[in-house]
């Protein structure tokens, strides 16, 4: 019904414009004004029509669509721990993968964690500005990310901030931070804020968080941008205990973590997996989970 009435205003409209533009400016007068001036209402009432389209279509979708929706998403993460990552045995855990399943316990629906892909950064990002029927976790939270995805964020800060090894510190100290050379994480929350904050351009773009850390441990670079946590506990999972890393400067202390959905993720199944994420954290079990993992 939409479509149809669509194609009867398109056309209507192009019939009326084609007829008064061959006499409007040959022949100016009050009848040719009167014209336009209903020319430009019935384009005022196709742009509110479309707009309300929208608003109501927004709306139609319920929860129980929305569990069906759900149902059917493709899950990506990456390797960043302890919100995500695989253990020894290639099993996912971490933060996000046990949230993840307290969400669909509570919503009733069956979900198998081994479904859940593990994949590069970059492709992660890529797909889910792509592609509708995927979902991931996990990004830190920003204006600029919220633009381009639909962020459902749990209580868990996250400080990002530029490293150095312990070793190096003093030494490095010495020198403006703007001179410093980094590596970075293709389109990681490190990588952005080095450009946003300090417009940073000695920076070497890596595919991991490994490759990342491994020119740091190589001294092939004098720092990183990355979230502490995870860059201190990727060390220990690398059995690089006795590898300490400095903080040298505070990128931002404020930002959320999050699931991520498509910008055009319908309205119902965002608002359901927030109500969710509220009556989880209302009952304690999200801080359960958190505290596991943060210590």
């Amino acid at each position: 019904m939409a479509y149809t009435l669509t194609v009867h205003l398109n056309e209507n409209l192009a019939r009326r414009f084609e007829q008064f533009s061959k006499s409007f400016f040959f022949y100016y007068t009050e009848s040719n004004i009167k014209q336009l001036c209903d020319l430009m209402a019935l384009k005022i009432v196709v742009v509110f029509y479309f707009i309300f389209s929208a608003a109501v279509h927004s709306f139609e979708c319920t929860e129980q669509q929305a569990t069906k929706i759900l149902k059917e998403y493709q899950w990506y993460t990456e390797d960043y721990p302890p919100y995500n990552y695989l253990d020894e045995n290639g099993k996912l855990v971490g933060i996000y993968p046990e949230i993840l399943s307290l969400i669909f316990q509570e919503l009733k629906i069956d979900i198998n964690l081994d479904d859940v892909l593990t994949v590069p950064w970059a492709r992660l990002f890529h797909t889910l500005e792509s592609y509708p029927n995927y979902a991931a976790f996990n990004m830190i939270k920003t204006p600029e990310r919220s633009k381009k995805f639909q962020l459902i964020s749990l209580p868990v800060i996250t400080k990002v901030s530029i490293m150095v090894l312990s070793e190096n510190k003093n030494t490095l100290l010495s020198k403006p931070i703007e001179k410093l050379t980094y590596a970075v994480v293709r389109q990681d929350i490190g990588d952005a804020l080095l450009d946003k904050e300090l417009k940073i351009e000695n920076k070497v773009v890596t595919t991991s968080a490994n490759s990342m850390l491994a020119m740091l441990l190589h001294n092939r670079v004098e720092a990183i941008a990355y979230s502490e946590l995870v860059a201190k506990f990727k060390l220990n999972k690398l059995g690089l205990e006795d590898k300490k890393l400095a903080s040298i400067y505070t990128l931002n202390d404020k930002y959320k973590t999050a699931f991520i959905f498509h910008k055009n993720t319908p309205a119902c199944v965002t608002q359901l997996w927030a109500k969710t994420i509220s009556t989880l954290d209302s009952r304690g079990e999200i801080a359960k989970v958190i505290s596991k993992y943060q210590h």
